[in-house]
């Protein structure tokens, strides 16, 4: 479930690409709050309390944001990162009502081993990253953690295995695949092997077998020829 968690923020930052280059270097992140029909409010964060704010409740976290000693409630609708360093270098920040109804991406993740899908020859292949859902804002999931340890080539998992929380509802169809057994190269090269080295073995005993019946047809046909 969404986590309700505190970070402050200040107004009074200048706009433009040089001012935004400058806050960052001094580990700071220029962000916008918007919403409700409200003005957009530009307001600067510190980066290290910001990053520690997500990896403690998660992207999709209800944060109660101080600016300037003001509380918004928001959640955090878009961040952009910088392509090579992966540093966040802007936040939008979207004003909400805790009883709102969200639309969100929620992450997904595997636990559990899945033995029958080894004993398949086949590994798991996840087919989907993240589940879009709509909950209300003090609703929401963090992540949904997903067991495969019952799971096999005929029986993949499916978003209606998700058991969901009060008022979240998947926007996805309920029989939509998240992961599935796949069987490798490897795999099914040496199950086709095996049914070639079948069918052959099968033809050598067939020969055989004719070879045989030949053999006693033609001793059959000597021992007629002795009575005569």
């Amino acid at each position: 479930m969404s986590s309700e968690l505190k970070l402050e923020a200040e107004t009074g930052r200048d706009h433009g690409s040089r001012s935004a280059r400058r806050l960052r270097r001094s580990d700071k992140i220029p962000a916008i709050l918007y919403g409700q029909g409200s003005e957009p409010l530009s307001v600067t964060l510190d980066r290290l309390k910001f990053r520690a704010t997500l990896n403690a409740a998660g992207p999709n976290a209800v944060i109660t944001l101080d600016v300037d000693g003001t509380d918004y409630l928001t959640i955090v609708k878009n961040m952009q990162r910088d392509p090579i360093a992966n540093r966040v270098t802007h936040v939008d920040f979207m004003l909400i009502d805790i009883d709102q109804r969200l639309t969100v991406d929620v992450p997904i993740s595997l636990v559990g081993d899945a033995v029958v899908v080894r004993q398949e020859g086949a590994v798991v292949q996840q087919q989907m990253m993240t589940l879009t859902v709509e909950a209300p804002a003090g609703n929401i999931p963090q992540q949904f953690e997903v067991d495969i340890s019952e799971m096999s080539i005929d029986n993949p998992v499916r978003v209606s295995d998700i058991a969901f929380g009060s008022g979240v509802v998947p926007q996805a169809e309920e029989d939509a695949l998240i992961a599935i057994g796949q069987r490798s190269r490897a795999s099914i090269a040496a199950e086709e092997e095996a049914d070639v080295e079948g069918e052959e073995s099968d033809e050598l005993g067939e020969g055989a077998e004719a070879g045989e019946d030949a053999a006693d047809d033609a001793d059959a046909g000597e021992d007629a020829g002795d009575n005569s």
